[in-house]
């Protein structure tokens, strides 16, 4: 331990003795290890806030879809209705189709629509946010009333204005003409902005029951939909996903046909994270290059120092000194450099990942592991790129170094 002692204290001397080189040495480090922690610690803050935001829309879908290759049936309306009584800890669900129609304006012009047909619930489930009148209820889709909740842009383009609650559309639709009384006005989604930028082929987006919408046009709700969703909190995904399977096969009498396929909507979230991990891990593989030339730069002025010491290790060494003495004493002391550089690097990085947090309100968490991690590489790589310089130095012929000026 002495010995060892003595060794630090050595090398503590020759780094105080070049402060000016010793902090250049350190500073390659200090920025790497920084940039790859600033990187790192954003990268969890931006996907816990975005985690965040998906929790904060409502609520998570599981998706129930029956096999077609195993069964020719469909989802009855009533059956859709006992399969919601039977499942607890939902917002409801909703099976789902789309009507393509067209109408026109108060100006005589004639617009595409993409009518999208569900049930109250879909309201909870997509983060909708109504800017005039509501959203459709279970009144409505019980008692199939030919309602639509629109489109900010749907309302401009249709009828000149945003406020349209009670105002009354002809909609078109595989030859059939039924009219609408708009109830509500949502803000405009990115598939809203999307549509209705399209120049002159603009598509107009609306909600409505399904009930009404099948009705409307002639279609058969008792033998049209092979598929549902289920909306619910996502801290009951786990004991929804275990009942639903079962809940289904009873309603419809599949037991046992291995029919039933359950897709979880955490798959988007899983989704969401691995793409954001694969991000956060190119930008940090991309920062860490820093390392490798904060390291090289360690190897570069530890390399200088052997050559200006060649001589005190001359005398060193004729008055005994091993080889492994001399080895040990240099990368100890391109390990304090490092390890040195690496706390202060660690420090810098926190503040500045805190700052930017801050400023871009994203979360901001630090992963203890991940800072023991970083002190380790730090330390790591002044003992990589130490090596070269310190067996360097260990390896000098006493009396060749002796004749060094």
């Amino acid at each position: 331990m002495g010995t060892f002692g003595e060794y630090i204290k050595s090398a503590l001397s020759s780094i105080r003795n070049n402060k000016g080189r010793s902090f250049l040495t350190m500073l390659g480090i200090i920025i790497g290890i920084s940039a790859v922690l600033v990187v790192l610690i954003i990268g969890d803050g931006m996907k816990a806030t975005v985690n965040s935001e998906i929790d904060s829309m409502g609520a998570s879908s599981i998706s129930v879809t029956l096999d077609d290759t195993k069964t020719d049936k469909r989802f009855t309306r009533s059956q859709l209705k006992a399969i919601e009584e039977n499942i607890d800890g939902i917002y409801g669900i909703s099976p789902s189709f789309t009507v393509w129609g067209n109408a026109n304006s108060k100006r005589g012009e004639g617009f595409e629509l993409f009518i999208t047909g569900g049930s109250e619930s879909s309201e909870t489930a997509s983060g909708i946010k109504m800017l005039h009148g509501r959203y459709y209820n279970s009144s409505d889709v019980e008692d199939g009333k030919q309602v639509l909740v629109v489109s900010q842009s749907f309302a401009r383009n249709i009828f000149g204005y945003e406020e349209v609650v009670g105002e009354t559309l002809d909609v078109t639709a595989y030859d059939i003409t039924k009219e609408f009384m708009i109830v509500g006005i949502r803000e405009d989604t990115p598939m809203d902005i999307a549509f209705s930028s399209y120049g002159e082929d603009i598509i107009l987006t609306a909600d409505g029951p399904y009930t009404s919408l099948a009705e409307a046009y002639g279609f058969d709700m008792d033998n049209m939909f092979n598929s549902f969703t289920i909306y619910l909190d996502s801290e009951n995904r786990n004991e929804v996903l275990g009942k639903a399977r079962s809940v289904v096969e009873n309603v419809t009498g599949l037991r046992g046909e291995n029919a039933v396929k359950i897709s979880s909507g955490s798959g988007f979230d899983e989704t969401t994270n691995s793409i954001l991990d694969i991000i956060t891990s190119v930008v940090a593989i991309i920062a860490a290059i820093s390392l490798l030339v904060g390291g090289i730069g360690v190897m570069n002025i530890m390399t200088v120092s052997v050559t200006e010491r060649t001589r005190e290790i001359g005398i060193r060494k004729s008055l005994g000194a091993r080889t492994s003495s001399i080895l040990t004493q240099f990368l100890a002391e391109a390990s304090i450099l490092t390890f040195t550089g690496g706390i202060i690097g660690i420090i810098f990085g926190i503040t500045v990942s805190f700052i930017i947090c801050k400023i871009i309100d994203f979360s901001f968490s630090v992963n203890p592991v991940l800072v023991a991690a970083v002190v380790a590489i730090s330390t790591s790589i002044g003992l990589f790129f130490g090596i070269y310089p310190a067996k360097r130095a260990a390896n000098l012929d006493p009396i060749e170094a002796l004749r060094n000026e």
